[in-house]
């Protein structure tokens, strides 16, 4: 072989390589920044603020951190202006660019204001009516654009029946969209003093529609005083940014090996002695899932209490509260609600109220428990094994 015929096998290997390495190394990262809303799309509309100015004002902010910090890291927008951008040319721009991560930016809003705290979304069928809820309003903005049946095959936002297309997603992005989800919760959470409602799924259109890790970030609730005061504060702004940007460059350093600059984020804003913390309901703490096992197989649960013989027969009950961490008997989250037990699943410690052996008595316990703790659901026992509500139903009509 004469040297001109290996200089050509060697150029054909090295270009046929060049994005694998230019990938690894950091090179060529992209990574859309998604404004949510805007234009004749406000959004969320708050006590001071429309969704549709924190979303992008947030959006620049990172952004131009990433751009500032991470040199070889491309930055792609899709909006920087206050304009209206279909959802699916969204999920267009990013894929046409063949970006390694999707970031979008929303607020909250709920008609009850004590509604409060951030939240982080991955792709995923919501297990909860308060994430399905988050996921309608933000998939309404569907509802803004000229003949959006013909560009969303026909999926209506505001019919269940539609979001039976979200069960066919593949979880090729989940693992990767969950770890960058979980790092930009920790930090938010970390430098305010807004609730850390969790890491969470539910049906975006958006993220359903991007082909690579993708996250939704719902930064506070523009209905509750709280968020609203410190969304409106610039140098909480600045914070956030910040510490958004650190989980980015902790992501992107694991990613590419090129380690980016972590910025520091200042001290942490003070809470509000009159705003009281809203607790994590059980149902919105994600568990977590693998790739592999995108649907997690539930654990057996425990006995309810220690030393407790194993209970026999349908039992119905209340689940108000998730921990990683076991509660004190005497926690103050736990005063005021009736009979309290708990069980493991997914390695987190779930707890209860009543103890009933009928749907009946068990639902006058859930609209006691709702007064308290909105999110509130029903579950239902077979001795010891978790069983649907429904199932348990059947059971005892038999």
């Amino acid at each position: 072989m004469n040297i001109k015929k290996l200089f050509l096998l060697f150029s054909t290997i090295f270009f046929a390589f060049l994005p694998v390495w230019a990938q690894t190394t950091g090179k060529t990262f992209k990574v859309v920044i998604d404004a949510g809303h805007g234009g004749q799309d406000p959004g969320c509309i708050g006590l001071t603020l429309k969704e549709k100015d924190v979303n992008l004002d947030m959006a620049l902010r990172v952004g131009k951190l990433i751009s500032e910090n991470c040199p070889d890291v491309q930055v792609i927008y899709t909006r920087t202006t206050d304009v209206f951008i279909e959802l699916y040319r969204r999920a267009q721009i990013a894929n046409n660019s063949h970006a390694d991560l999707f970031i979008s930016f929303h607020c909250n809003a709920s008609e009850n204001h004590a509604g409060n705290g951030v939240e982080t979304f991955v792709m995923g069928l919501a297990k909860s009516e308060a994430n399905q809820a988050v996921a309608r309003k933000e998939n309404a903005a569907i509802l803004k654009e000229k003949n959006y049946q013909n560009n969303y095959d026909g999926f209506n936002p505001d019919s269940p029946e539609s979001y039976v297309i979200f069960s066919l997603y593949s979880s090729a992005y989940l693992n990767k969209s969950i770890t960058i989800a979980d790092k930009v919760q920790k930090n938010m959470v970390s430098i305010s003093h807004l609730t850390d409602r969790g890491v969470k799924q539910a049906g975006y259109w958006v993220l359903y529609k991007v082909a690579m890790p993708s996250i939704l970030i719902e930064m506070g609730f523009l209905t509750n005083p709280t968020d609203d005061a410190f969304l409106s504060k610039k140098s909480n702004l600045d914070r956030y940014a910040a510490g958004i940007y650190n989980a980015f460059a902790e992501y992107a350093s694991a990613t590419t090996g090129t380690q980016y600059k972590h910025l520091p984020t200042g001290a942490k804003a003070s809470e509000p002695e009159k705003v009281a913390k809203e607790v994590k309901p059980a149902e919105e703490l994600t568990p977590k899932i693998s790739e592999s096992n995108p649907s997690a197989e539930i654990q057996k649960p425990t006995a309810a209490q220690d030393n407790k013989p194993a209970e026999q027969g349908i039992r119905f009950k209340v689940q108000f509260l998730a921990s990683p961490d076991k509660i004190a008997s005497n926690d103050k989250r736990l005063q005021g609600v009736p009979n309290v037990s708990y069980y493991q699943e997914n390695g987190l410690w779930k707890y209860t109220a009543g103890n009933e052996s009928t749907y009946e008595a068990a639902s006058e316990i859930l609209a006691q428990v709702k007064k308290k703790y909105g999110d509130a659901f029903m579950v239902a026992f077979n001795g010891d094994k978790k069983i649907s509500v429904s199932e348990a139903r059947q059971l005892l009509k038999k």
